[in-house]
């Protein structure tokens, strides 16, 4: 930067340089706060192509609400620049960790792990494909200053945009700037072949870097790029615990499965390799670590999917209905046994938005620190909702949620699904006994001014409430609708139980809603209490 004012920004360091352009630590004068400030390469906004993908990736990146990445707080050009301001955070990238420290503990690895997975999700849950992680894409860093392992937050960083500019320009990325030839040991097999990668390239990256956390070393030792394609596409890496002691044997197949060649071999996401993995240190007898409460000194990111607050807003408003086609079929008496068919194919995921690292280590200028959340609390019924939280959910990865205010004995966040096209984010509610349960509901919907659906009407062609029925007999109540962000949202109750759901796929819209209708109607994956 030739000047040291920027538009509004009073440029302070330069943090990194890198070929698409500079990283410096910013004063905003505007909004009167330290930032990471991207510039990128003058000759970059010159290409109107380029620029237009640009601001349509960093816009996809910027909805972003997940607390795993780092937040986008605007992007655009200034006197001919292309722009991204980003949070400021301290910390350290991974593949410093590593070099400096060696191998993670198991726990300390699935941990790390486990909060990449949660950024993914939420980016593959907006249809958003990273397609570069590995360990100095990863940011650990620590809550409220404290340097113990126990409470290190991750962020997920650097989506990419070098990545899309190259292969949108009809070139072979692997042989542009903008792939450092670290990136190779990390990819998945058919993006060597040049086939579309959707989220399970991913998660074949992210297996790489379980691997890599685990053993010290990364899954092939090849360090020539022809040998080390041909590795990703024919070799097996060894069992990760044959290459350490200490760690669980459980873990090998974790890791086996998400390094499949065959990407319907793998994991479904990468929150459910996450939860394997959890899974296999339970097993094992090795604790697994609880998710951090809160993200490092700096301002929230964002609303969660699903607010913590009070009954009264605990559910977003819906968004005004659009003209819809005839009602389909009617529920048949057994209102759990059917399936909807197959309404959504997962298209070609988007090149995710430049969403760029800033790794300041302790010393370094930063935002001022604001105190964290307070962590929910677990009440003395807790277990009992985990017991009665659907199979279709990791119980071991659900976490104390804050109460709806409107009754409730118990709340548990449990993230998404294991299944690939089931919810995103999930909250469960346990209540005195059913009737309570019911008029919880009953009170949503009311606010909600959701209409009861008569006549044969179901979710997702018609939007509102019914009664649903097993063996003819009334079990609870399911509400669906789409919110004003485009966010499918479906509630049910269980009488018996005394319990209620509110599961969600972000920016689903109609489409998302029938993805959630067909998973609730497989009583395996969504009934309370199910083994």
């Amino acid at each position: 930067m030739e000047s040291r004012q920027f538009g509004p920004y009073r440029i302070e360091e330069l943090i990194g340089r890198g070929g698409m352009g500079e990283v410096h630590r910013a004063f905003d004068t505007e909004h009167q706060r330290t930032v990471a400030l991207k510039v990128l390469a003058e000759d970059l906004a010159a290409d109107r192509g380029y620029r237009e993908r640009f601001r349509r990736e960093a816009h996809a990146a910027a909805r972003l609400s997940d607390p795993h990445v780092v937040p986008i707080h605007r992007y655009g050009e200034i006197d001919g620049r292309l722009f991204l301001d980003m949070r400021l955070v301290r910390g350290r990238d991974l593949a410093t960790v590593l070099s400096e420290e060696g191998p993670l503990s198991p726990a300390r690895a699935v941990s790390v792990v486990g909060q990449v997975a949660h950024a993914l999700d939420a980016a593959h849950a907006e249809g958003l494909v990273h397609r570069d992680i590995k360990p100095s894409n990863v940011l650990v860093c620590s809550t409220a200053g404290n340097p113990v392992d126990d409470d290190e937050f991750v962020y997920l960083v650097d989506f990419g945009i070098a990545r899309s500019v190259v292969q949108d320009g009809g070139t072979t990325a692997l042989t542009q700037a903008g792939s450092a030839v670290g990136s190779f040991d990390y990819m998945a097999p058919e993006r060597f072949l040049e086939r579309p990668a959707d989220a399970r390239a991913d998660v074949y990256s992210l297996a790489c870097v379980l691997f890599e956390c685990l053993t010290g070393r990364r899954p092939f030792g090849a360090r020539d790029l022809a040998p080390l394609m041909w590795a990703h596409l024919n070799d097996t890496p060894p069992p990760v615990s044959s290459l350490r002691p200490g760690v669980p044997a459980a873990l090998d197949e974790v890791v086996a499965r998400g390094l499949a060649k065959d990407p319907a071999d793998r994991w479904p996401s990468a929150g459910a390799l996450a939860s394997a993995a959890r899974r296999a240190l339970t097993s094992s007898g090795t604790p697994a670590r609880p998710d951090p409460a809160a993200p490092p000194p700096g301002p929230p990111p964002g609303p969660p999917p699903l607010p913590a607050t009070a009954g009264a807003t605990r559910l977003p408003p819906p968004r005004p209905p659009a003209a819809t086609g005839p009602a389909a079929p009617p529920l048949p008496a057994d209102g759990r046994r059917s399936r909807l068919p197959a309404l959504l194919v997962t298209t070609a995921a988007l090149l995710a938005a430049a969403l760029v690292a800033v790794v300041l280590l302790a010393g370094g200028g930063g935002q001022a620190a604001a105190d964290p959340p307070a962590r929910p609390t677990e009440t003395a019924r807790h277990d009992d909702l985990l017991a009665l939280v659907p199979a279709d959910f990791d119980r071991a990865a659900c976490r104390p949620a804050p109460s709806a205010g409107d009754g409730d004995v118990a709340a548990v966040d449990c993230g998404p699904s294991t299944t690939e096209d089931g919810p995103r984010t999930a909250r469960f509610f346990l209540y005195p006994d059913g009737e309570a349960a019911e008029a919880a509901f009953t009170a949503d919907v009311t606010r909600l001014e959701l209409p009861r659906l008569a006549n044969g009407a179901r979710c997702p062609a018609s939007q509102g409430h019914q009664d649903w029925t097993l063996e003819g007999a009334v079990k609870g109540q399911l509400a669906c609708y789409v919110d004003e962000e485009n966010t499918a949202v479906l509630v049910w109750t269980e009488t018996e139980d005394a319990v209620e759901a509110i599961v969600t796929i972000r920016n689903g819209g109609t489409a998302g809603l029938a993805m959630l209708r067909q998973w609730w109607d497989d009583p395996a994956l969504s009934t309370f209490g199910a083994a």
